[in-house]
C-alpha cells in the first residue's frame, strides 16, 4: 500500500492568509479557499486538506491558543500537528480500532457524557443566575463564616537553657529593656521557638487561640494577660520532648471581628454559585423522575451474604 505525503508551502512573500492559486484567464476572481489545497497524501485514497479547513480547525481553538497560530509558521506548525493527527487516526483505523467493541463502548461512555454535561450545562449552569440580592443574602446566611479570630501578639524570648533565661528575667525586671535583651540573645543564636525569627527576633506575630496545640499553655497565657504586661517568673512549656523556658510581653490584642459584606464579596460568588447548583441539580433530577414515572423495587434486592453463610471450599472438603 502507498503511502505519500506531500505538503505545498508557498514562497515566504507570501502569507498563508493571503495565498492564492494561478488561474486561468477565463476565471473572474479569487478562488474559494475551499480550493486551495495546502496538503495532499495516499492512505488507501487520496485525502486533501484545503486552506479553509486549515482556518477552521485553528478557529476551533480557545481565543488563546489561537494567537500562537496566527502567522505564516505559526500556521505550518498548526498544519504539520494536523497531518500527523489525521494520519494517526487513519493508522488506527487501518489496525482495526473502529470496529473494536471495548474502544467503541469507551467512545459511546465518553459521548454520553458528554451529552449529560451539556445538556446539564443547559439545564443547570445557564439558569444559575447571580445578582447583589443573591449576594447579600448568601452573606447573611453564613455571616459566622466571615469573622476575624481574636489575635494576640507577644515579644516573647524562649530558650533551652534555664539559668540563662532566669538570669535574662532578672535583667529585664531590673530595668533592661526586653527588646534589648532579646536582640542580643538573637545575635547569640540562642533563641528557639516562639519569637526566634531572625529577620524580627522576638516578634510572635499575631496568633490564634488554636494556633499550636503542642504549646497551648502559652497561648492561653497570652490571651488572659492584658496588653503591655509581662511575665513575673520564668514560663515552663513543654513541647513533645523538648522544654521550653519562656519570658513574654503582651503587645497587642485584636478582639474577634466581623467581616462586611464589602470585604468579603469577592469571595462569595464561587460558594453561591456552587449552593445554587446544588439546589438546582436536585430540582431538575425531581422533574426528570416524575417525567419518566420512576419506580423501584427495593425488596427485590438480594440481602448481603454475611460471614457465616459465605462458604469455605477447604472446610467442606476437610468436613468430607
Amino acid at each position: 500500500m502507498k503511502r505519500i505525503l506531500i505538503i505545498f508551502v508557498v514562497t515566504a512573500a507570501i502569507g498563508l492568509s493571503s495565498w492564492q492559486i494561478v488561474q486561468s484567464q477565463d476565471v473572474a476572481g479569487p478562488m474559494d479557499e475551499s480550493q486551495i489545497i495546502v496538503a495532499r497524501y495516499e492512505w488507501n485514497g487520496v485525502h486533501e486538506i484545503s486552506l479553509a479547513t486549515l482556518n477552521a480547525e485553528i478557529a476551533a481553538l480557545s481565543e488563546y491558543k489561537q494567537k500562537g497560530y496566527q502567522s505564516k509558521a505559526g500556521k505550518l506548525i498548526f498544519l504539520e500537528d494536523l497531518i500527523n493527527q489525521r494520519l494517526m487516526l487513519l493508522a488506527a483505523a487501518e489496525a482495526g480500532f473502529d470496529k473494536d467493541e471495548t474502544f467503541l463502548k469507551k467512545a459511546d461512555d465518553y459521548e454520553h457524557q458528554l451529552m449529560v454535561e451539556r445538556l446539564t450545562e443547559i439545564e443547570v449552569d445557564e439558569k444559575i443566575v447571580v445578582t447583589e440580592e443573591t449576594l447579600r443574602q448568601y452573606y447573611e446566611e453564613n455571616k459566622d463564616t466571615y469573622v476575624d479570630e481574636e489575635k494576640v501578639r507577644a515579644t516573647c524570648i524562649t530558650l533551652f537553657d534555664k539559668e540563662l533565661a532566669q538570669t535574662t528575667l532578672e535583667e529585664i525586671q531590673a530595668g533592661k529593656d526586653i527588646f534589648d535583651a532579646v536582640k542580643e540573645l538573637s545575635e547569640k543564636g540562642v533563641l528557639t521557638g516562639p519569637g526566634s525569627n531572625p529577620g524580627d527576633p522576638g516578634d510572635t506575630g499575631f496568633f490564634a487561640r488554636d494556633v499550636s496545640a503542642r504549646a497551648q499553655a502559652f497561648v492561653d497565657a497570652v490571651f488572659a494577660m492584658e496588653v503591655g504586661e509581662m511575665t513575673e517568673e520564668v514560663f515552663v512549656q513543654d513541647v513533645e520532648e523538648d522544654i521550653y523556658y519562656m519570658i513574654f510581653q503582651k503587645e497587642e490584642h485584636r478582639p474577634e471581628r466581623q467581616q462586611t459584606f464589602e470585604e468579603v464579596k469577592p469571595r462569595l460568588e464561587y460558594p453561591l454559585k456552587r449552593e445554587m447548583k446544588r439546589k438546582r441539580i436536585l430540582e431538575w433530577l425531581e422533574v426528570l423522575i416524575a417525567e419518566g414515572k420512576l419506580k423501584t423495587y427495593p425488596e427485590l434486592l438480594p440481602p448481603p451474604v454475611t460471614p457465616e453463610e459465605e462458604e469455605d471450599p477447604e472446610n467442606e472438603q476437610s468436613e468430607q
